[in-house]
């Protein structure tokens, strides 16, 4: 909640065996410019003296060199207390529209208040990861279809600074991809695992193919893909107008029972 009132985005939080992920991402015209988090015990909240939460203490921060809509934390679970833990998520965040910055607000991760504000935390309860079963799946970043029929395989138009959801047998969410500027004729391409999603243990789990225009309207062939292909998750390839972004991941499901 940006300005207590404004919805900019959600929280992603999800634990593994030996770590826990929080994650960021803005939706709509909201951007962020910097991120504070507090994950820990709750008897431990940075505070000031009037007894508020005080982001700039809070022991996770970053200051974006450019706005970005997604950003993740990643934290060893042997540097938290076991059971729950208090999870302060903060960001400064700003509207853009036709470029500019229209609105500037402070945002957190909805829960409940903290002190004489409305700044706010919320819980968090660390699974057990005695066992993960997984399922191998097909993943494309969202966009525009190859073919009307048949195949679901999606190509994203490229812009600067911008986050696409990349989904698995069509509608599961398992993680996003983050384009850059171009620099130098260059783009870097960066993805991030969500709900637990991994990529497979192959020889090139990762494959993208750049466009100066739209694909023909046939079934891609991941395979053959020429841009890149390997298992690097932030890659720099040159800059095109479109991408087809195909990745071969492991997402969690329900263990069979035995």
């Amino acid at each position: 909640m940006a300005g207590q009132s404004h919805e900019a985005g959600v929280v992603y939080v999800v634990n593994t065996s030996e770590k826990l992920y929080v994650g960021y991402m803005t939706t709509g015209d909201w951007k962020m410019e910097a991120v504070h988090l507090y994950v820990g015990a709750c008897n431990s909240l940075p505070v000031d003296d009037a007894g508020n939460l005080a982001p700039a203490d809070f022991p996770h921060k970053v200051e974006f060199a450019s706005l970005q809509n997604f950003y993740y934390v990643e934290i060893p679970l042997s540097l938290l207390p076991e059971g729950c833990v208090c999870i302060v998520a903060q960001a400064d965040v700003v509207k853009v529209v036709g470029g500019e910055i229209v609105q500037s607000e402070t945002a957190f991760g909805e829960g409940t208040t903290v002190g004489n504000n409305w700044f706010m935390k919320f819980d968090y309860c660390i699974a057990i990861c005695e066992q993960v079963c997984y399922n191998d799946e097909t993943a494309w970043a969202t966009g525009t279809r190859y073919v009307t029929k048949g195949s679901w395989a999606t190509y994203t138009p490229y812009v600067a600074n911008t986050t696409v959801n990349i989904y698995a047998g069509q509608n599961y969410l398992v993680g996003t991809a983050t384009f850059s500027e171009v620099v130098d004729g260059k783009v870097t391409i960066t993805l991030a695992a969500l709900n637990g999603a991994e990529l497979q243990d192959i020889a090139e789990s990762v494959k993208i193919q750049g466009y100066v225009a739209p694909p023909p309207a046939e079934n891609p062939a991941p395979g053959l893909f020429t841009t890149y292909k390997g298992n690097a998750t932030t890659v720099t390839v040159d800059a095109y107008a479109y991408y087809g972004i195909h990745l071969d991941v492991q997402r969690v499901v329900d263990c069979p029972e035995l």
